[in-house]
């Protein structure tokens, strides 16, 4: 590199120029610009890690490195450069811990390590009197909690802290922040209520969405920031309601406030509203009351989206001639209806820029006539609406559309067209009544869902050649019969194909089973197929879910599938399958469901590999043949059992469709509960449950099962089970069903079943059972099934009776009441013993007391018998007889 030679040279810029050199290369051309004051070499395609030589050059004030693919440790040596003041390391692939050094420079003015996703640290302290202006840290593994000497950064205009580890209060002193800019603290955990923004009166950006913030926002008088642009809250907790004022703010331009628990109307919002505001979102609250009719006289908005509320009236069209410039609108999910003219319209005089209209829920019950005169329509969702007949051939003519949502109508059929030009991109009709032959195909689209309708063919022979660029395909819920074609497998593209709930036959493509390479989701429950399953899962498989449940497959368990290192969700119930337990899918460490019930598994669950599903939170292996021990060692890994998640962080387990969008494919399955089987349409990620019921396992119930506190549905019934019921079952706080019937088991119910909280569902019946019912108000709730055919229980809900104990003065302790001390009997036990003691120990050591004892005792008996003192006159009496011995 030339310039190691100009020694003098103060200033180096090379943004953009493609060097391309490792770090021992860069590093090293640069050592030798000891002078050099000013460095940035932004995109330069730089690698490798900062070496120890660019500590020489102890003059630079300015380090801009930004956006190349260096990677490594950051230097503590940059915090003994005394001059500087901008370090730019942003779009790098840094690792480690920031030295605090670095944070707490003292004249540093600029920092930015954004976009080093590996890149460690926190702020435990901010210095008093810091230089820092703008302090840039999004994207990366900071975290902790901000502290209160933030206060300190008087000089700050620019904080980015988003998509961070950052979590508890916000600091109250951010107020003191007077030079604030611009703040961006979203995509955190962030706790609690929001400080008030009152007096940073320079801020033009705020920024808090997706946190965990709560309370009002009321402590903001945000009328008196009067350069606020942009305003996001969204996803949050936020309550109370919103603020008339932020309509009214001359300088706002942007309201985003989703996803929170705001309330309240705005029945009494009036006066003039900005003329900037080109945004407003408040969906997916809990507002309620009359429509707010005012949104419409704000000319400049561009988009509005007031969906998932409780707003109510009638919508005109004449309400929305001042929005000249709406290209977004979403009513969707509220009580609104619209009247007639809205729906009749030929000609669109309103709307003029509209390209996503959402208008899901909103008592549809035609396609409003002014729809295929929009001509810059991009997204159109009429789902969930009363809409008949048929749907319309302009829809497949139009020149931008392409999202279409008419979902969960009465649609019965198409106007078919000759040629579709359309560009649509995403169909959804699922939940309609359509019918006929086949579907359309629109030739470029990659999402296309005909789920829940009545069509009733065969597939097409040639399907393949429509699903090209196809990434999720379902024709789940029609009347399709018939064989799966081969040519399916044409579509490379697909990343779920769901067929299931139709009545296909024959057996499932070999290439259906080598597309797993690319197939995230395989869905074809509850059909006709038949014969083995390939084993032929590639080595880069890349399956999520395989769901084969209620056919009639044969065979074995493929040995290739476990290939399969990515599969949460494996569900091969209700077929014949004949195999062992399969410990070969010893790799499938994500495996969140395993169905196996109702097939022809037999031999041991135990594997002799050690084998852990850490993530497993349902499996069901119910009504085989497996034998022997419950696999305790097994058990000791699923650890998704045994922790208590939060229930308000739960997710639905499911498979995203395509990046940025809300499309994905939810899994789902059945679970037998209360001798009912149930289907989970949504699975939810704190969801657990465990059903061996119905096979020949037999010895004690483990241990391990007592670690799981996370566990919902415990079922072992019809088995061979022996022992008691152990009283660990009672430390199982979430336990909601519990099904022990028809084993062997002994001994008595053990009372710590009464803390079962949540148990809504009990039985032991059919087993070996002796004793009293425990008392508690979850268990007398339950029925007297839930312990028949237990010979020796008795108590409520029973109609045995206990036997009471006999009321007796003395005998032997009942062995049904336990140990018992009777305190009456001892009392007078004690007494008799105390008083013969008092009496015979003075009689055996105290002369005195043993004569004048007799002498009294002689003088009774004289007095009671006066013949025995007349016979007795040549005799000796008892107190002499007794002097006479002891002398």
């Amino acid at each position: 590199m030339l310039v190691e030679n100009l020694t003098r040279l103060r200033s180096l810029h090379l943004d953009g120029v493609k060097i391309s050199a490792r770090g021992n290369e860069w590093c090293k051309w640069l050592s030798s610009l000891t002078n050099l004051e000013e460095l940035s070499m932004s995109n330069c395609h730089l690698s490798g890690p900062i070496e120890d030589s660019l500590q020489k050059l102890k003059n630079l004030s300015i380090i801009h490195l930004d956006r190349n693919n260096l990677f490594g440790p950051l230097p503590k040596f940059f915090a003994e450069f005394q001059n500087l003041t901008s370090l730019h390391l942003g779009g790098n692939n840094l690792s480690g811990s920031v030295p605090k050094e670095i944070l707490q420079a003292p004249k540093l003015q600029t920092l930015d390590l954004s976009f080093n996703k590996l890149l460690q640290g926190s702020f435990l302290w901010f210095p008093p009197n810091a230089s820092l202006q703008s302090l840039l840290v999004g994207d990366t593994n900071f975290g902790g909690w901000l502290p209160e000497s933030i206060s300190n950064l008087g000089q700050l205009t620019r904080i980015e802290l988003t998509d961070c580890k950052f979590n508890g209060p916000l600091p109250k002193t951010l107020e003191k922040l007077t030079q604030l800019v611009y703040l961006d603290f979203s995509s955190n955990n962030f706790s609690g209520p929001v400080p008030s923004f009152t007096t940073l009166k320079a801020l033009t950006y705020l920024n808090l969405a997706g946190n965990q913030l709560n309370g009002s926002i009321l402590s903001t008088n945000w009328s008196s920031l009067l350069n606020l642009v942009s305003l996001d809250l969204a996803r949050n907790s936020f309550s109370g309601t919103v603020p008339p004022t932020l309509f009214q703010s001359q300088s706002l331009r942007i309201i985003y406030l989703p996803q929170n628990q705001f309330t309240g109307g705005f029945s009494d919002v009036k006066g003039e509203f900005s003329l900037l505001l080109e945004a407003i979102d408040l969906s997916r609250n809990r507002l309620q009351g009359p429509f707010p009719m005012f949104v419409f006289e704000i000319q400049g908005l561009c988009e509005l989206s007031l969906s998932c509320n409780k707003f109510s009236g009638l919508i005109t069209p004449s309400a929305f001639h001042k929005l000249k410039n709406l290209s977004v609108l979403d009513l969707s999910y509220n009580n609104l209806s619209f009247d007639s003219s809205f729906i009749n319209l030929p000609l669109p005089p309103f709307l003029p820029s509209i390209a996503k209209l959402k208008l899901s829920s909103c008592n549809l019950t035609k396609f409003p006539d002014f729809l295929k005169n929009l001509s810059i329509l991009d997204h159109l969702d009429l789902s969930n609406n009363r809409i008949h007949g048929r749907i319309p051939s302009w829809i497949w003519k139009t020149q931008h559309l392409s999202y279409l949502n008419l979902s969960l109508n009465f649609l019965v059929e198409f106007e078919r067209t000759s040629h579709i030009t359309s560009p649509l991109v995403v169909i959804d009709l699922h939940g309609n009544l359509l019918q006929g032959q086949k579907p359309i195909f629109p030739p470029q689209a990659a999402y296309l869902d005909y789920s829940s309708n009545n069509f009733s063919s065969v597939l097409p022979h040639e399907i393949g050649d429509f699903l090209w660029y196809a990434s999720f395909f379902s024709l789940s819920g029609n009347n399709i019969h018939g064989s799966i074609p081969k040519s399916i497998c044409k579509g490379s593209s697909l990343l779920v194909l769901d067929l299931s709930n139709n009545s296909l036959s024959g057996s499932i493509p070999e290439c259906l089973i080598q597309m797993s390479a690319s197939l995230g989701v395989l869905n074809l429950k509850r059909n006709n197929l038949n014969g083995n399953i390939s084993d032929t899962f590639p080595e880069n498989c890349l399956l999520q879910t395989l769901d084969l449940n209620q056919n009639q497959l044969g065979g074995k368990v493929p040995k290739s599938l476990v290939k399969c290192r990515m599969l949460e969700v494996l569900d091969l119930g209700n077929n014949q399958i004949d195999d062992t337990f399969p410990c070969h899918l010893k790799s499938t460490l994500r495996l969140r469901v395993l169905v196996l019930r109702s097939n022809k598994f037999k031999g041991h669950a135990n594997c002799q590999e050690n084998i852990t599903w850490p993530m497993l939170q349902i499996i069901d292996l119910a009504s085989n043949s497996f034998g022997g021990k419950l696999p305790q060692g097994l058990l000791m890994t699923w650890n998704a059992m045994m922790t208590e998640n939060n229930e308000h962080y739960s997710e639905i387990l499911h498979f995203q469709i395509l990046k940025l969008s809300e499309l994905s494919f939810q899994d789902s399955m059945t679970v037998t509960m209360k001798g009912i089987e149930l289907e989970l349409v949504k699975i939810l990620t704190i969801f657990t449950s465990i059903d061996f019921s119905s096979n020949k396992f037999e010895g004690p119930i483990p241990e391990a099962i007592g670690d799981f506190r996370a566990l919902y549905l415990l079922n072992l019934s019809n088995n061979a089970l022996t022992g008691t019921v152990p009283s660990f079952l009672g430390n199982l706080p979430k336990l909601e069903a519990l099904d022990l019937s028809s084993n062997h088991l002994i001994g008595q119910i053990p009372r710590q079943l009464a803390n079962l909280n949540f148990l809504s569902f009990l039985n032991l019946s059919n087993n070996e059972l002796i004793g009293k019912i425990p008392l508690g108000t979850q268990i007398q709730s339950f029925p007297e099934a839930s312990f028949e055919n237990n010979a020796g229980l008795c108590g409520p809900p029973l109609k045995a009776p206990c036997e009471s104990p006999p009321v007796t003065k003395v005998g032997p302790p009942n062995p049904r009441t336990g140990n018992h001390i009777n305190w009456n009997l001892i009392s007078v036990e004690i007494g008799f013993v105390f008083g013969l003691g008092a009496v015979i120990v003075p009689l055996m050591f105290w002369k005195r007391w043993r004569i004048w004892y007799s002498k009294r005792i002689d003088r009774v008996l004289f007095k009671f018998f006066p013949k025995l003192d007349h016979r007795n006159r040549n005799h000796r009496t008892i107190a002499q007889w007794i002097q006479g011995r002891r002398l």
